[in-house]
């Protein structure tokens, strides 16, 4: 398993706090880094050797689930092993384009490939510790308290309408993690 992101000492530098429950910290940090890793659709962390199989598209390019690209080990193509940079290509932004031909259409295509960031971007780690933090402060959701005639409601997200707790990214969250995202809007 890779190393989390943020370490509970990080946690509690964020929140300013004497002390900290490293256990409920370190919950808190995992879980973070599952809901960033479920927005993104990325692994984000890094991975050697991951075997992938496409169906080929007719088209000159297939994009690899998985980025940033770091190795492309192997590609095979109904069997037959495929030579980079005479057959095929790649880039960090997990295109691979077929060279001189197409990738046939419904034909098997095997990657062996290498993905993820061996450092975690700072970013993510900030949106991370974020996260983290409101889950620690936001034990129970408030929507909305009245005392007398004052009232408050609290921050929601505005596509759901739930309340900002540490189980929900914000809008301005999404748009730091943008650029790690799946698919060609995020390159």
């Amino acid at each position: 398993m890779a190393d989390p992101w943020a370490t509970p000492e990080d946690l509690r530098r964020h929140l300013r706090l004497d002390t900290i429950d490293t256990e409920q910290a370190a919950a808190l940090i995992s879980a973070a880094e599952t809901l960033i890793r479920a927005e993104l659709q990325q692994t984000i962390d890094a991975v050697t050797g991951d075997e992938l199989e496409l169906g080929g598209t007719g088209r000159r390019i297939l994009t690899l689930p998985e980025m940033p690209v770091t190795a492309v080990t192997s590609v095979t193509e109904d069997g037959t092993l495929l030579v980079e940079g005479t057959d095929y290509r790649w880039n960090r932004y997990g295109i691979l384009t077929r060279l001189a031909a197409c990738w046939p259409l419904d034909a098997d295509i095997s990657v062996v490939y290498d993905h993820g960031y061996a450092s975690i971007p700072a970013i993510l780690k900030q949106v991370c510790l974020q996260v983290a933090a409101r889950g620690w402060v936001s034990v129970v959701p408030v929507q909305s308290e009245s005392i007398g005639d004052y009232s408050v409601t609290y921050a929601r997200d505005i596509r759901t309408g739930a309340p900002i707790t540490g189980q929900i990214l914000t809008d301005y969250e999404r748009t730091l993690l943008r650029p790690y995202a799946l698919g060609y809007s995020s390159r």
